[in-house]
């Protein structure tokens, strides 16, 4: 791949965030060991290190980079340039992002699984050919407009997924299968979503007809269950991620699981169960 030098950034102050994609409110801080607080977009891009990707979106692919030459990993790995690239200017460590010219719902009801699972697999190519740390969630990054920050931008603010995959040789092997995202990077946030959906069903009726006392219970009961799911993980996410997890399973169950709703869903399983059966056996009496 021939070399692009990346540009200062002073720029990034006109385009980066003058766009709908960004959180509204989003998490931030000067130092991360006090912890992140709430603020509004316009407030919240003074601050060292922001929240970039919305709740339950990908718009940022983030890597952390911890090397001196971690602004340049890039090149090393033979990837497309990063939009932009935030490097400390003590140790040279860096975080690298990539746009994404269509954003990612990654979870939620209406998520789709083909894009998550094309996601995954570019994102941990990826972050193996830079060698990233496995264990960045990407919750908040270092804030391209700090002047902390040595800040450098790519030639292209955002790339469609299949242009990174083209960097990617042989990445559908690397498609995860359904079920099996992963316990690293975005799969983590997969395999919660799934898991504690897929404990929702069976949960939810035991919170019926509680008004709000009930959903508020419910949305304790299905927070609860995925901080604990996520400690299975062998690096966690953060907790605030769960929390945006089990609110969205919460919230779905508790609208659409009503006690007719539930009894009308398992009457549309039980009408696909006995078509598959149909069908099984049809094909089995004429081969």
């Amino acid at each position: 791949m021939s070399i692009v030098a990346l540009d200062p950034a002073p720029p990034l102050q006109h385009d980066l965030f003058a766009t709908s994609r960004w959180p509204r409110r989003p998490y931030c801080t000067d130092d991360l060991s006090a912890g992140v607080v709430i603020r509004s977009l316009r407030q919240a891009i003074s601050r060292a290190y922001v929240q970039v990707n919305p709740p339950r979106m990908r718009v940022w692919a983030l890597f952390d980079v911890d090397r001196p030459d971690a602004g340049a990993s890039w090149m090393d790995a033979d990837l497309p340039p990063p939009s932009w690239v935030t490097q400390n200017r003590t140790n040279g460590h860096a975080h690298l992002a990539y746009g994404l010219v269509a954003p990612v719902l990654v979870d939620g009801i209406e998520a789709r699984e083909a894009p998550i699972r094309y996601l995954c697999a570019v994102e941990s190519m990826m972050r193996a050919k830079l060698q990233a740390d496995e264990g960045f969630g990407g919750l908040i990054t270092k804030n391209p407009l700090h002047p902390l920050w040595r800040t450098l931008r790519g030639p292209v603010m955002g790339y469609e997924l299949a242009e990174l995959a083209e960097a990617l040789p042989g990445i559908e092997r690397h498609i995860p299968r359904r079920g099996r995202a992963g316990n690293v990077g975005l799969g983590r946030n997969v395999t919660l979503f799934e898991d504690t959906r897929q404990w929702a069903y069976r949960e939810i009726r035991q919170y019926w007809g509680g008004g709000l006392d009930g959903w508020n219970a419910w949305l304790a009961a299905c927070n609860g269950h995925a901080l604990g799911r996520n400690g299975d993980f062998p690096v966690p996410l953060d907790p605030r991620e769960c929390w945006w997890v089990a609110k969205s399973v919460a919230k779905w169950t508790w609208r659409n699981f009503t006690p007719g709703g539930f009894s009308r869903w398992q009457a549309a399983r039980r009408r696909n169960r006995d078509l598959h059966e149909f069908l099984r056996s049809h094909y089995a009496q004429n081969r």
